[in-house]
């Protein structure tokens, strides 16, 4: 059974991709379709919660008998998904690999209330390569995943994998399949711009967080326009 939910509005609360639970996400390179200005990303072994409405709703109208229904209070382990990130404006890169950032930027413009969303963790092919993107848009986002690939992990304060051993075995386990892939990075592909979207001040002022999503209160590159004036007086 497939599924598609949309996080347009909620994706900072859905998606854990800070790893506070312990267990490793992993992500690809974005791959980006300049003809409709789409990124897409896959995910593999990421937590995401399930305890909103917003989130369940759009499983269960679906597949009533899905396992998420094993409890509302539930966070779950999607062994593989697809984000897509609509109408994107702009996107940055930073690659830790072997010890060493690489950046690539595709220009940073943004206007008010475009949106702001950070994705990436482990990079699915690369070994020793952590992948952190910063995605701005003022389109749509959707999460693909399939009944298969979910296993329940937290049920309120209540791990299901066996705690810190079944955490570490799932970790270790991941982090094999990319050793038996051993891809090299391809360095060609950053131009080594690093733009001001990684300065926590910048993002201070020029993003607001509106619970379950970041939302730009300036335009960048700064500008005249007095309605941007107006909004911030």
């Amino acid at each position: 059974m497939k599924y598609k939910i949309d996080l347009t509005d909620s994706y900072a609360r859905c998606l854990d991709f800070d790893g506070w639970s312990g267990m490793e996400c992993y992500a690809s390179l974005p791959i980006i379709e300049t003809d409709t200005s789409t990124l897409r990303m896959h995910l593999e072994n990421i937590p995401i919660n399930m305890y909103d409405e917003i989130w369940r709703d759009q499983i269960l109208s679906v597949n009533p008998k899905s396992i998420i229904n094993i409890g509302k209070d539930l966070i779950i382990l999607v062994k593989q998904a697809l984000l897509t990130i609509e109408n994107i404006r702009c996107y940055d890169l930073k690659v830790m690999h072997n010890n060493q950032d690489y950046y690539y930027s595709s220009g940073l413009k943004f206007n008010i209330k475009d949106r702001r969303m950070v994705c990436g963790g482990k990079d699915i092919e690369h070994l020793d390569s952590n992948i952190y993107g910063k995605v701005i848009f003022n389109g749509n986002v959707f999460l693909e995943l399939e009944e298969e690939n979910i296993l329940p992990f937290i049920i309120g304060c209540d791990d299901l994998v066996g705690g810190y051993k079944g955490i570490t075995k799932i970790n270790h386990q991941k982090e094999s399949e990319v050793v038996m892939k051993n891809k090299s990075l391809d360095i060609s592909r950053f131009n080594n711009i690093k733009s001001p979207i990684w300065d926590f001040d910048f993002l201070m002022e020029y993003f607001s967080d509106c619970d379950g999503y970041y939302e730009a209160i300036k335009s960048y590159p700064p500008t005249n326009n007095s309605s941007e004036i107006e909004l911030n007086e």
